[in-house]
């Protein structure tokens, strides 16, 4: 079994690029479609439904994380073929050696913005404290997803161009998990930029 995580903030291309690989005949999945992987939870890791105008205070209360028994499920169900997993979550570095390559959509402040705007199926930006959020919290997930050691891709780049450049190292790269072939620069942050906690069509502050 293996699998490969594409990871970074809203807006990054992780839906776009899950919908790609999978025309390319590739396991494939956009994490925030799956609610029994990915999932909003407060503090004591109960599963929380988000307001409809979410504020700062409600943000900080909760995180977006993945259900570890899920995500295994989902990789061993798609064996033997590689899943790449699109997606994000704030306990993405503890679930991170279960993946050969964790990619990082490396975007700045503008297209993040110009994306989230252009979007039709989610409003996650545009509500209560959301977008300011995701301003502040865009260079810190960055910076610490590269600490991390994720491998960098340019998602300002054409879409093509960000596909090949992830492929040209999982097609030619021999399986490893990521815990075996890099230690964490800094412990994981349990406060990670996210995507909506509510289970419907909009998705959220991970969300492509």
């Amino acid at each position: 079994m293996s699998a490969v995580q594409i990871t970074g903030c809203s807006g990054a291309g992780k839906t776009t690029i899950a919908a790609v690989l999978g025309r390319r005949g590739l396991a494939s999945i956009d994490a925030d479609d799956d609610p029994l992987l990915a999932r909003s939870v407060d503090r004591s890791g109960t599963v929380a439904e988000e307001p409809a105008e979410p504020d700062f205070a409600w943000l900080t209360r909760h995180s977006w994380a993945w259900n570890p028994a899920r995500l295994d499920e989902l990789i061993r169900a798609a064996a033997p073929a590689t899943l790449y997993v699109c997606g994000g979550a704030d306990n993405e570095l503890e679930l991170a050696d279960r993946f050969t390559h964790v990619f990082l959509l490396e975007i700045d402040e503008p297209t993040m913005l110009a994306r989230i705007d252009a979007r039709q199926d989610n409003d996650w930006g545009r509500i209560g404290d959301t977008r300011e959020y995701l301003r502040r919290r865009l260079p810190e997930i960055q910076d610490r997803l590269r600490a991390f050691g994720a491998i960098p891709i340019d998602a300002r780049q054409p879409l093509g161009r960000v596909v090949d450049a992830i492929l040209t190292h999982t097609l030619a790269s021999p399986a490893e998990p990521v815990s075996q072939a890099i230690s964490p620069a800094v412990p994981p942050d349990p406060r990670n930029g996210r995507p909506s906690g509510t289970q419907r069509a909009r998705k959220g502050r991970w969300a492509s």
